[in-house]
């Protein structure tokens, strides 16, 4: 079996998991809602100087399931763009680092779209804010690379865009974030996510991870 073959297996596992929650969730107090809001995303690691944070976005669905006052069982399913930004001066690297006079401005702006599976446990602190903490799992859809050469304001040259498939990567790492309830449907959820999961991992001696921090509106169905 492939490595495609093999991600998409994992997914589908993955999947699998989430909708064995949702039906199991019936026999305990469960809460059905939707979710959607901003990323704030990067990498961490090796080979990130210049790497700047990109805004970009989330939304979909979320259980509740209910196992006392004090503890929940979160299963999320969301659409995440994650990724990164950088800018490229080509004719400092042509001149091997030197200033030109002459130089020629990239902004490079990479968009890694995943399907990810937060399965988060919920600790109440109070009937207001409530505690998130656990694993998240990801795969990615697609890798969308967008070059704008600021230096061209209009033209052919002045954006490229190109798309490969993502073949269902896994990424995986940890959550953590807290619920802030304003009212009996709608809550408000900072996010913190870090992955633990190596993207260079077919480079030797190079470590490289995921990390975003996401504020989400929460919507839940009564």
């Amino acid at each position: 079996m492939n490595t495609i073959d093999n991600n998409r297996k994992r997914a589908m596992i993955i999947i699998a998991l989430f909708s064995f929650l949702v039906y199991n969730g019936n026999a305990q107090e469960t809460t059905f809602g939707l979710k959607g809001g901003l990323n704030y995303s990067s990498v961490v690691g090796d080979l990130t100087e210049g790497v700047k944070f990109r805004f970009s976005g989330h939304g979909g669905l979320f259980l509740e399931i209910a196992f006392s006052e004090k503890f929940q069982l979160q299963p999320e399913l969301l659409y995440s763009s994650q990724g990164f930004q950088f800018s490229t001066d080509l004719a400092s690297i042509q001149n091997g680092g030197g200033s030109t006079g002459e130089e020629n401005d990239f902004r490079t702006n990479v968009q890694l779209n995943y399907l990810t599976v937060p399965l988060l446990g919920k600790f109440a602190l109070n009937d207001r804010y409530a505690l998130e903490f656990g694993p998240q799992f990801g795969f990615l859809l697609n890798q969308v690379t967008k070059i704008k050469n600021l230096d061209e304001q209009d033209g052919e040259d002045a954006n490229q865009r190109s798309s490969v498939s993502g073949d269902f990567q896994l990424d995986y790492g940890v959550a953590v974030g807290l619920d802030v309830r304003l009212n009996n449907h709608f809550s408000l959820a900072p996010r913190f996510y870090i992955g633990i999961r190596n993207r260079l991992n077919g480079l030797p001696n190079v470590q490289n991870f995921n990390a975003a921090l996401q504020l989400s509106a929460n919507y839940r169905f009564l």
